[in-house]
């Protein structure tokens, strides 16, 4: 006898719901099919990408969440469920993916931030030439909101903000829907990256969307096999995020006098998000 996975009640955790509409935001896709009453979940990617769908799986897998490798492009699917048409109700808008005030309040955790950015986001390396032939070389990450509207992307900057103290701005384009977010202001790229490295560092294919120093010496390299020579970038001791034994030491000592994560995060210029995953370290250390 077949298990009815249409009306079974999944006890999903915070992390599981943030891959679930991070990927939404991206990918990912809800989708009402024949007569089947619920909705159910899917995305697919490049073959380059199995070990993050792979990944995505082993996070979800507790939601019978499938994996179909045999396809050209690998995808993950859930069953039709309860759950997904509830989704489907917040998020479609007379069938349009739709980004509002109130579904926005769903993504919660930076792990569905690092989906969100895995999806439909890059890290690119850019440089400007100055008068006198030196280079200039510095990062901009993109998230390729273009399947939403203006309004619509203005309510996810300020829920970025708000949320997980991330900065962007909107850039105005030629296709899509016109606008996407940017992030091209050197510490709200290090804010960024801090935020969603600790969940993109468990993908090696994905490594390349955060790792500032080596996309660096990529930009570099390629700029001396030009015949460039004079090649300014970001001071190194700014690339390098990590804490010193001074902060480490703050951080115990806060939290041992009852100092908030909030009050830590803000007397050390750091985002909330990357105290809440340092003390996280800290405690397996």
């Amino acid at each position: 006898m077949l298990n009815n996975y249409s009306n079974k009640i999944y006890n999903i955790s915070e992390i599981e719901e943030n891959i679930i509409i991070g990927s939404l935001l991206g990918d990912g896709t809800i989708s009402l099919y024949g007569r089947s009453k619920n909705a159910y979940y899917r995305e697919h990617g490049s073959v380059k990408q199995l070990n993050y769908r792979l990944w995505k799986y082993e996070k979800l897998k507790n939601l019978d969440f499938k994996i179909n490798t045999n396809y050209k492009y690998p995808k993950i699917s859930s069953h039709c469920n309860i759950y997904f048409t509830t989704l489907y109700n917040k998020f479609y808008i007379n069938k349009i993916k739709t980004i509002t005030e109130e579904n926005i309040k769903l993504l919660t955790h930076p792990i569905g931030l690092a989906c969100f950015y895995m999806d439909d986001g890059t890290l690119v390396i850019d440089s400007v030439k100055r008068k006198d032939n030196s280079f200039y070389i510095f990062p901009r990450i993109s998230l390729y909101t273009l399947s939403f509207s203006e309004d619509e992307n203005i309510i996810l900057k300020d829920h970025l903000e708000n949320t997980f103290g991330i900065k962007t701005k909107i850039k105005y384009r030629k296709d899509g829907k016109k606008t996407i977010l940017e992030i091209n202001k050197k510490q709200d790229v290090i804010n960024f990256i801090d935020v969603v490295k600790p969940y993109i560092s468990e993908i090696p294919c994905m490594k390349y969307k955060i790792n500032l120093e080596e996309r660096f010496k990529e930009k570099k390299s390629k700029l001396k096999e030009l015949g460039y020579i004079n090649i300014n970038s970001w001071n190194s001791n700014i690339i390098n995020n990590s804490y010193s034994i001074e902060e480490e030491s703050f951080i115990i000592k806060s939290k041992e006098n009852g100092l908030s994560t909030k009050e830590i995060a803000n007397i050390l210029n750091r985002p909330y998000w990357g105290i809440v995953d340092k003390l996280r370290r800290m405690k397996n250390i």
